[in-house]
């Protein structure tokens, strides 16, 4: 018989591989966008799709690793820097929301596509295809925020993992302000960290930033709210 620890290993791995089967499907996209047009465009969507994987990464073995080490004091204490690790990489997830930004804009359609392209027919697939990079992206995020919803809860109890879910949601928004306006890394916190308290000091006192970074952070309770709803209804056939 199976442990535990061996079932919930293999349902990490599962939901990685089905994480990136979707990832996958996604670059296909793009990369028939690519054949089709003739130009590379939206690289960028591979590179923040990759990053918004980072999170989940963090959450899964954080997971395996607190359930092989020793209960005690000092598996608690030892979550709280995976959160922080966690919290620094998790608004990438979201952010690629902010790309369409581009499509709005027409930055990649305003060069002439292949002739046998109808540039209408370019729009829309840019449509999907920029839909699909943002909604695999968010679904990432917002597994890997159950992942470490539970491994808080696991180490800190219930009251204190709501807590830090609702508290990692809205600083998420304010760090998609950040990225997309102030053009932040996550790792500039560890390699320019005055460059990072100086742009949040000044974002903090713009209505406009404060607002965004709201919006957003509702943006991300009310999804992830629907998928922990989601989650708790059993199958109408059973």
């Amino acid at each position: 018989m199976r442990s535990s620890r061996d079932r919930a290993s293999g349902d990490l791995l599962a939901l990685a591989a089905i994480l990136g089967l979707a990832s996958l499907g996604c670059a296909l996209l793009y990369g028939f966008r690519v054949v089709a047009s003739g130009r590379i465009s939206y690289l960028y969507l591979l590179w923040n799709l990759f990053l918004a994987c980072v999170p989940f990464l963090i959450a899964a073995v954080a997971s395996l690793l607190f359930r092989r080490a020793a209960p005690g004091r000092r598996r608690s204490v030892a979550v709280a820097p995976v959160v922080l690790l966690w919290l620094l990489f998790y608004p990438n997830s979201p952010y690629i929301f902010t790309d369409f930004i581009h499509l709005v804009n027409k930055v990649y359609l305003r060069a002439k596509p292949a002739e046998w392209i109808d540039l209408n027919a370019l729009v829309w697939y840019d449509i999907v295809m920029n839909a699909a990079f943002a909604f695999i992206g968010h679904f990432i995020g917002l597994v890997s925020m159950w992942l470490m919803q539970a491994l808080m809860r696991a180490a800190w109890g219930r009251m204190a993992a709501r807590a830090g879910v609702l508290a990692a949601i809205f600083l998420s928004g304010f760090g998609i302000y950040l990225g997309r306006f102030s053009r932040l890394n996550s790792w500039d916190l560890l390699f320019s960290p005055i460059r990072v308290l100086g742009e949040a000091t000044e974002a903090l006192s713009d209505p406009k930033a404060i607002l965004f970074s709201l919006v957003f952070g509702l943006f991300i309770l009310l999804s992830y709210g629907a998928l922990s709803a989601f989650k708790r209804i059993s199958s109408p056939l059973e």
